[in-house]
């Protein structure tokens, strides 16, 4: 394994020295903490990280502690952290108005789960929009806040996008407002912390948006998913995430003694190791002393060959089907498939696959209880088609499922695991 790390290794040794001699005139310290983030590097690149992480300095932007921190990732729910950025900075510019009205689209409607349950042709307020967004990490509100923005969900992404890159979100690519999964929208922990510090630099008048606890829009209430904000002292805001792909993210901001630290973990298995790893990763770095070290821009050129290529898929198969209730929803990327699937048929039109998925999800009740919706897109003799499908099912389930439907004369085509995840695959 030693000798395929070699190339990484001495890459990272060779940039390490350039900065080392940039940086001794800052003292050892500084040279110290560079070692460590050059060492947590090697060790992500000898494919032993399984997740990243960062700790920073709100106020000095000095780099406490970093695990992978430039390795692509999918952000899930923490995009919405940028939708409520891009959407603060128009309140700033006097461009829209926590008061301004949102009438409610179709599409934002019909988002996947988490929702808050918003119905098409309904008028919320901006604030409403972003508590949702915030506090109930809300898909069908983070929609609806960036077509009252920028026209279309789309069109947010760009600005979303292009903001990233205004505040130097280096490797950052926005695909859309909610963080649903697409292969396209990646982030990385460096970046994330970029952001949270932006939001508080820029927006400190608005940061307890971030720290609310329940958010109430008519006679509808949901209490915040952000558990550490209960759980661990001094912690007042910022965003949780998951997804399969992404497994279990949580950006943190907590102040002990007037310090303001910002962590960041992307990757953990389940929310309670998401909690234990923040806790842990805070508990060090309040513990650390505060000297001057790397900073979070300096921190930017350390991007190795084990940073490139896709982000990485975390949680899958029994694990997947266990992650219930934040950002999970209904699969759309061939890359998310995992376990035994059903597919019920393929469409010309996503609707007609979302009408066959509830059709066969209500006739199959709990025989199907824990499979995963999954609508994909497939090209089929050149013409795209929609595949509707349960996907996370053991093979027991997938065929007992499909048995069902045959008796009733209905069509039902059970996949293997390795079927699902072979890109040339094509069923119908």
């Amino acid at each position: 394994m030693l000798a395929d790390f070699k190339p990484v290794l001495s890459g990272i040794l060779a940039f390490g020295e350039k900065m080392v001699k940039a940086l001794v005139c800052r003292g050892p310290h500084t040279v110290a903490a560079l070692v460590l983030l050059l060492v947590g590097l090697v060790l992500a690149g000898s494919g032993l990280a399984r997740a990243a992480s960062l700790v920073v300095d709100a106020e000095t932007g000095q780099v406490i502690s970093a695990d992978a921190p430039n390795h692509l990732w999918y952000p899930a729910s923490l995009t919405k952290m940028m939708t409520v950025y891009v959407a603060l900075s128009e309140i700033e510019a006097g461009r829209l108005s926590f008061d301004d009205a949102i009438k409610v689209s179709a599409h934002a409607a019909g988002q996947s789960p988490v929702k808050f349950g918003l119905k098409a042709g309904q008028t919320i307020t901006v604030r409403e929009a972003v508590n949702a967004a915030i506090v109930a990490s809300a898909n069908d509100a983070a929609v609806a806040l960036a077509e009252k923005v920028a026209g279309s969900e789309p069109a947010f992404a760009e600005r979303m996008t292009a903001m990233a890159r205004s505040l130097g979100m280096a490797r950052t690519v926005f695909r859309n407002a909610s963080g649903l999964p697409d292969d396209g929208q990646v982030t990385t922990a460096r970046d994330m912390a970029v952001l949270a510090t932006a939001l508080l630099r820029d927006y400190p008048e608005h940061y307890p948006l971030f720290n609310q606890r329940a958010v109430t829009i008519g006679k509808r209430s949901r209490g915040t998913v952000n558990s550490i904000l209960g759980s661990y002292s001094g912690a007042d805001g910022f965003k949780t995430g998951f997804t399969c792909g992404s497994g279990y993210n949580l950006v943190a901001s907590a102040t002990r003694d007037g310090r303001r630290l910002i962590g960041v973990v992307l990757g953990s298995a389940n929310r309670g190791q998401r909690l234990l790893d923040m806790t842990a990763l805070l508990n060090r770095a309040f513990a650390a002393k505060a000297d001057a070290g790397v900073g979070l821009a300096e921190l930017a050129s350390v991007v190795t060959v084990a940073d490139t290529g896709t982000a990485p898929t975390i949680l899958s198969g029994g694990a997947c089907r266990a992650a219930v209730g934040e950002d999970g929803g209904t699969i759309t990327s061939a890359a998310r498939l995992s376990g035994w699937g059903i597919v019920f048929g393929a469409y010309p039109e996503r609707g007609k696959a979302e009408q066959a998925l509830k059709s066969a999800k209500g006739s199959l009740g709990q025989l199907v209880k824990g499979g995963r919706p999954a609508i994909v897109q497939k090209a089929y003799e050149g013409t795209a088609r929609y595949s509707a499908m349960l996907v996370g099912l053991d093979q027991q389930t997938a065929g007992k499922a499909c048995k069902a439907l045959w008796e009733k004369q209905a069509y039902c085509l059970a996949l293997s695991p390795q079927v699902l995840s072979n890109p040339d695959s094509v069923w119908r």
